[in-house]
């Protein structure tokens, strides 16, 4: 029998994450707070498009399963694949979907601009009338 003093000890403690010795510039405000959501939020909107597109067209053409398409590795492999094909689809229509959401951002502040300045007339002209 063996002791348990003789057996090399399997618990670790955590140690802080290493840092690195060079000064990495710190990233820029717009970058952190503007850029990186609205790619982030234009390749959800991307994938969100093809992921529809492939789900309709995937249910539009049923067909009744095979014996192999039953199995549980055949569904593990084709989910594997599709998602790499999904993903690859929404990077390439990401720079589509960020033009539109841009453009729409542009509209939405000129209306918004646009209505402020009549509800700023309307009360000036209220309140210039008294």
């Amino acid at each position: 029998m063996t002791s348990s003093a003789a057996l090399p000890s399997t618990t670790r403690t955590a140690s802080p994450p290493a840092r690195s010795t060079s000064a990495e510039p710190p990233e820029p405000f717009i970058a952190r707070y503007f850029t990186t959501p609205l790619f982030f939020a234009s390749f959800l909107l991307s994938f969100l498009l093809v992921d529809t597109r492939n789900h309709s067209q995937t249910t539009s053409s049923r067909k009744p399963p095979s014996a192999r398409e039953t199995e549980p590795w055949f569904w593990r492999a084709r989910h594997r694949k599709l998602a790499r094909l999904e993903i690859g689809q929404a990077l390439e229509m990401r720079r589509l979907v960020l033009g539109v959401v841009l453009l729409v951002l542009g509209v939405g502040l000129v209306g918004a601009w646009w209505v402020g300045r009549w509800v700023l007339g309307l009360v000036r002209g209220v309140v210039g009338g008294l």
